[in-house]
């Protein structure tokens, strides 16, 4: 299979606009990429150069790399500037337009469309699609196999621009960034310095998303929380009671993962609970408090028994119970199709039982933490770090 720089774009709200004012836009963009490319446009209808794919709300074009057609990082990102370009100019004239590019490189296959046209199929130009997917409007971003092909960490930046010597192109990055199909992708942003009020400098707000699904309710200990509980080999529990979960152990409806390497409980200590607190909207009251903190010690050491070697911790904290979460395996990237840590979280609603209360799931996706993951993270790091283990008292 040949390789390619394909150069993903589509226009920035280009449904919401009428359908005269998308044929305007489309024909005018069609129009400046075809006199851009005319010179590089192979004849040879069977190993073609360069092969543009429209996708309604703009295109993607593949610069194919053959032994007589090597493309230079001056080719490719003069076309950026170009259909960048067109953008600002088109905006100027017409109101406001706007461009979001990715560029990636890869691998691709040849194949005949339906209108029996040369065509391109592969993942490259999927990959292509979720680079510029996270981009901002007027930014263009770059895939970290494009940013290595192109211009390498030494001198990340680009000088030959098309308005050269006042601007200068540089390239920032990697970051982090979520995208379809729960994963993450590392991108770098072209910058053009100085800044210009038509280029996007500032990182894609893409790098703040992440994987957050809502649970079930009534939320209940079979399904996919007790597969998580028997198979995880890091556990940590932030709660108020644990009732449920106590039953269900008691009873034998879990178990924990022979491999189980660490099983931390956190609570709110019986004893500095708020008196206003006891009693009140469904909450328990102090000796129901002091009971299951009991309850939990004696599975705690049940649970030793079996597993000698498992980190198993019961703290009991002096802050209010505002939220309740579970975390598994919460040290562990998810890479390919292997699923990384998760944390459940379920915040408390006044005079709602538990098993009522909407609470949500973080997944670590990708190699690096997203930070809202990280701050729940260091939540319990810190909650490990001030509560002493009450099972070494006994």
């Amino acid at each position: 299979m040949p390789g390619a720089t394909i150069v993903f774009t589509d226009i920035v709200g280009f449904s919401r606009k009428s359908t005269s004012e998308q044929r305007q836009l489309i024909e005018s963009l069609t129009q400046d990429v075809k006199k851009k490319l005319e010179g590089y446009v192979s004849v040879n209808v069977k190993k073609p150069s360069i092969i543009c794919l429209p996708t309604g709300d703009g295109m993607a074009v593949a610069f194919i790399d053959s032994h007589s057609q090597q493309w230079s990082r001056a080719d490719i990102f003069d076309f950026v500037f170009t259909v960048q370009s067109w953008a600002k100019d088109e905006g100027s004239h017409t109101g406001h337009v706007a461009l979001r590019v990715g560029v990636h490189v890869g691998l691709v296959a040849f194949v005949n469309d339906v209108n029996g046209k040369r065509n391109i199929c592969g993942d490259t130009i999927n990959y292509a699609q979720r680079v510029m997917n996270a981009a901002n409007p007027r930014q263009v971003l770059l895939s970290d196999a494009a940013f290595n092909h192109y211009i390498g960490a030494e001198f990340p930046e680009y000088l030959d621009t098309p308005f050269s010597p006042n601007h200068k192109a540089t390239f920032e990055g990697p970051i982090d960034i979520y995208a379809k199909h729960r994963k993450r992708i590392q991108v770098y942003k072209m910058t053009l310095q100085p800044s210009q009020s038509w280029w996007f400098n500032d990182d894609p707000l893409s790098k703040n998303d992440m994987v957050v699904s809502l649970t079930n309710l009534p939320k209940t200990i079979e399904g996919t929380f007790s597969d998580e509980i028997e198979n995880a080999k890091r556990i940590a529990l932030v709660q108020l009671t644990g009732e449920r979960l106590l039953y269900a152990f008691h009873t034998n409806q879990l178990s924990l993962s022979p491999d189980i390497k660490r099983f931390w409980v956190f609570m709110t200590d019986p004893d500095w609970y708020p008196s206003s607190y006891l009693g009140h909207g469904g909450r328990p009251t102090k000796s129901e408090l002091n009971n299951y903190v009991e309850q939990w010690k004696e599975l705690l050491i049940k649970i030793k028994e079996d597993h000698k070697f498992a980190d198993l911790k019961l703290g009991l904290f002096h802050y209010p119970p505002l939220i309740g979460a579970s975390y598994f395996d919460w040290e562990t990237p998810g890479k390919g199709n292997r699923a990384g840590g998760r944390i459940h979280v379920s915040p408390y609603i006044w005079g709602v039982h538990s098993s009522e209360c909407p609470g949500y799931e973080l997944e670590w996706v990708g190699e690096a933490q997203h930070p809202v993951y990280r701050t729940y993270v260091d939540g319990l790091n810190y909650l490990n770090a001030n509560t002493s283990n009450t099972l070494i008292e006994l």
